[in-house]
């Protein structure tokens, strides 16, 4: 909001209800008429400043700061609607009430278009522009409050350091704040957001080797270090996977959680690349996927062997012989069916939110349900809160149980196409690409070529990585158009953001 308020008593402080002052540019060939609208707004605490044609009104635009432009649109020379687009052109952030008639329904739709704040129908009553004015203030109040509290999260953002656990706080800021802050306002978090992740992109590609050998929490020891405890201590545990599932998401679920249980949260990171296939046979073997292949040659390419890896990862934990049951839930009326039994752990993988947002981009009739990250953030979650797994959740604790719930990474949208080059050998996916001839032609992207300090498998073919930083997705050099029609607003994992790698391990019980 352009122009700068200053406190001052309202000359009628019995009838004032303008929360700042608003100074008001009205225009209007014949200004001389409202004289006495003039007083009266005066009265209410309003300054109003007035100009009788574009010349005048352009002029004082460019030598004052305003609040509030009312704009007649039957003016002589110059109408209101051309100067309505060349108030916007030089004072984009001045909101413009255009004073029409009734009739004028056209111009009305053409206004909009030009980003009119408002209308205000002849005749003009002062009482009209009083009302006008208290949104307009009731908006910049809350813009105040909106900015101190950016600036204040800004400046917390610079203070955390490029550590492992800085970047773990970065994005539980970040995320919880843009899922805080509703509507346009949250174009400055999502430009942060942005940065910010061209950072960590930076930083991990410089220190992930280091951060996987100093033993910082990661996919592959999660559950050692978090869920096994508590079998060894011969207590009972539940373990909720919701696959593709990001941190807001997790927060703004967690809400529907019953009041009176407790909740406990551990951010940690999920391995690189951020996609299924590695991150959670880490997570259920225990190990790297370097480790997982030298053990069981391609086990990686699918998930059919989540059950057998978390069995030997009990095991070398001296849980052999736990009684475990493991199943995947790959519909919205599975999860509802849900009957838990008695065995000492539970394993559930909550398919069908991955499966919904991949189908929703492939079909047309599910893609018109969101558009946007903001509509499939809500998607997810109504899955979830419709699914029923918050009552699933209390019934378990209620039945002894320790209840975990995580997931094995998150997801972005995919914006712009990072351009690429390879031969045959470059494996699927469009968030990463293995293969020997890979390589980054145009955009943001970053190439690994010593897989093993990765903690990654090297097989003949697959000797270098491409992973998608930002919000891009990798398209060939051969049609990259073609591609880019066809991929962009999808839904991807296996790249390096916030949003993917960091996630919550929630811990609920009594």
């Amino acid at each position: 909001m352009a122009g700068a308020f200053v406190s001052r008593p309202c000359a009628r402080p019995r009838h004032c209800f303008i929360l700042v002052i608003v100074k008001i540019l009205w225009v209007d060939d014949e200004i001389d008429q409202f004289k006495s609208h003039l007083l009266f707004l005066e009265s209410e605490g309003l300054h109003v400043k007035t100009a009788s044609s574009a010349h005048e009104a352009l002029d004082a635009l460019a030598r004052e700061s305003f609040n509030l432009v009312l704009l007649d649109y039957r003016m002589p020379g110059v109408d209101g609607l051309t100067l309505l687009r060349e108030i916007k052109r030089i004072a984009p952030h001045v909101p413009v009430a255009m004073v029409t008639m009734m009739s004028d329904k056209e111009i009305m739709e053409d206004a909009v278009a030009a980003e009119a704040f408002d209308f205000i129908i002849k005749p003009v009553q002062p009482s009209q522009i009083v009302v006008l004015a208290k949104k307009v203030s009731s908006e910049e109040v809350k813009r105040r409050k909106l900015g101190r509290e950016l600036s204040d999260i800004y400046k917390t953002l610079s203070s955390l350091p490029e550590t492992y656990q800085g970047w773990l706080a970065k994005a539980r800021l970040l995320l919880e704040t843009r899922m805080k802050i509703g509507g346009e306002d949250r174009s400055a978090v999502d430009e942060v957001l942005a940065s910010t992740n061209e950072e960590f992109a930076r930083w991990m590609t410089r220190n992930y080797p280091r951060l996987l050998s100093e033993g910082h929490n990661f996919s592959h020891n999660i559950l050692e270090r978090h869920m096994f405890p508590v079998l060894r201590e011969g207590r009972r545990a539940v373990l909720f996977l919701v696959d593709c599932f990001r941190l807001d998401q997790f927060a703004s679920f967690l809400t529907t959680l019953s009041s009176d249980l407790r909740v406990r949260i551990t951010d940690y990171m999920c391995i690189l690349p951020s996609a299924t296939s590695f991150s959670r046979n880490a997570l259920f073997a225990g190990i790297l996927p370097k480790e997982i292949h030298a053990r069981h040659p391609g086990w990686l390419d699918n998930n059919q062997n989540e059950q057998t890896l978390l069995a030997e990862n009990l095991a070398r934990s001296g849980l052999a012989g736990l009684d475990f049951t493991y199943r995947k839930l790959n519909t919205f009326e599975d999860l509802k069916r849900l009957s838990l039994s008695d065995r000492s752990l539970q394993v559930y993988i909550i398919n069908f939110v991955d499966l919904m947002l991949h189908l929703r981009h492939e079909l047309d009739v599910l893609r018109a349900l969101g558009e946007s990250v903001d509509s499939l953030l809500h998607w997810g979650e109504f899955l979830l809160r419709e699914s029923e797994l918050a009552f699933k959740v209390k019934y378990a604790v209620d039945r002894g149980f320790t209840v975990f719930i995580t997931s094995d990474h998150g997801w972005v949208m995919a914006e712009r196409p990072t351009v690429i080059h390879g031969g045959g050998d470059l494996t699927p996916g469009l968030r990463y690409k293995f293969g020997d001839s890979v390589r980054l032609v145009q955009n943001s992207g970053v190439v690994i070529r010593e897989l093993a300090e990765w903690g990654l498998p090297a097989v003949p073919g697959a000797h270098r990585l491409l992973l998608a930083t930002g919000y891009s997705f990798l398209v060939y050099s051969t049609d990259p158009r073609k591609y880019e029609r066809q991929y962009k607003g999808g839904v991807f994992h296996g790249g390096i953001t916030l949003e993917e790698v960091v996630l919550p391990f929630i811990r609920v019980e009594r």
